[in-house]
């Protein structure tokens, strides 16, 4: 049964691949860039990313997001990598993402370890979405083929987030319109929201949820009362700075976000809204039966998203915290 699964899989992976090629290669991505560049470095990445996601399993949530937050702001470019100047405040301090992404040092180590194989050739955008695939891969997820060849940017800016950036309390069509405005459907944003089976939260989270829903000094009654109880015994009312597991699984990358959702055990009013439209509800149902192939249909959204063109291509940078492009 496995290996008809793994075959499957493949045939899957095979047939998507040459589809999403017509797309992706109109921004002149391919998945053998740096085949005569830099050919060991996938290899870098990928042992990279297992040395830091075997020391810390939350770690593969925190970059996989980057990827996530650096693609729907500017395109994927790397601008999230970029830090503040004298004259610009850059989207890391940004208010949704000011303390709440990390990974930021593990991503410099990577590149770091570039520079000294393949001086000047690996860009930091592309590192990013090696890094995403790699890092869910660790945790149980499947593999996808990743699509190389991005320019990064030369442009940070915090004040391009609040509007580019799903809020973790839009309903669905807010999230939907979101995901349309970097060219991601409906089905997209559903299977992406699935990233969210892994990783931290502060506990503000969903404090309203929890203890003001609607400012009524009340739990959201649609929450499971146990999964409420439970999660008040780890996020008190005073203490909102606190984190709480985002997954149930012990660290595993799988559908059992969407058995959550469908079980009112959802965290933040993002995942939740999923469960208000019948098509959101559909694929959880679906997830939950056939939890393959969310795993599928992950990899395959994670390529669409990757292919977000950046909106200013600036060049490689060297230190993919400033703007000092490598001389090629």
């Amino acid at each position: 049964m496995k290996k008809m699964a793994t075959s499957c899989y493949q045939w899957f992976l095979w047939i998507a691949t040459i589809l999403l090629i017509a797309v992706v290669s109109q921004g002149q991505l391919t998945t053998d860039f740096y085949d005569s560049t830099c050919p060991q470095a996938a290899t870098i990445v990928k042992q990279k990313v297992d040395e830091i996601v075997d020391a810390d399993k939350g770690m593969a949530a925190g970059l996989m997001r980057l990827h996530f937050h650096d693609c729907f702001v500017r395109g994927c470019d790397g601008s999230v990598l970029l830090n503040s100047t004298n004259t610009t405040i850059a989207e890391k301090e940004a208010l949704i993402n000011n303390g709440s992404l990390r990974g930021f040092e593990h991503i410099d180590d990577i590149k770091m370890e570039l520079e000294c194989a393949c001086p000047g050739v690996v860009s930091c955008a592309d590192i990013l979405t090696m890094v995403a695939r790699d890092s869910t891969v660790k945790l149980g997820g499947l593999s996808w083929p990743v699509f190389l060849g991005r320019i990064d940017g030369s442009s940070s800016l915090a004040d391009e987030v609040n509007s580019s950036l799903p809020f973790r309390t839009y309903n669905f069509s807010q999230l939907v319109a979101t995901f349309a405005k970097v060219g991601l459907d409906t089905k997209d944003m559903i299977v992406l929201s699935g990233g969210h089976s892994i990783g931290q939260l502060h506990c503000g989270a969903f404090f309203e949820r929890l203890w003001d829903f609607q400012g009524q000094n009340i739990t959201d009654p649609s929450m499971d009362p146990d999964f409420a109880e439970s999660l008040k015994a780890q996020c008190p009312r005073d203490n909102p700075l606190l984190f709480k597991g985002a997954d149930s699984t012990n660290a595993t990358f799988d559908a059992v976000y969407y058995s959550d959702l469908l079980t009112h055990k959802g965290l933040m009013d993002s995942d939740v809204a999923l469960m208000s439209d019948p098509l959101g509800v559909e694929y959880a149902i679906k997830a939950v039966q056939d939890p393959y192939s969310f795993l599928l249909e992950f990899g395959m959204a994670m390529i669409k998203m990757g292919n977000i063109p950046a909106s200013d291509p600036y060049g490689w940078r060297k230190n993919c915290a400033v703007i000092e492009p490598c001389s090629n």
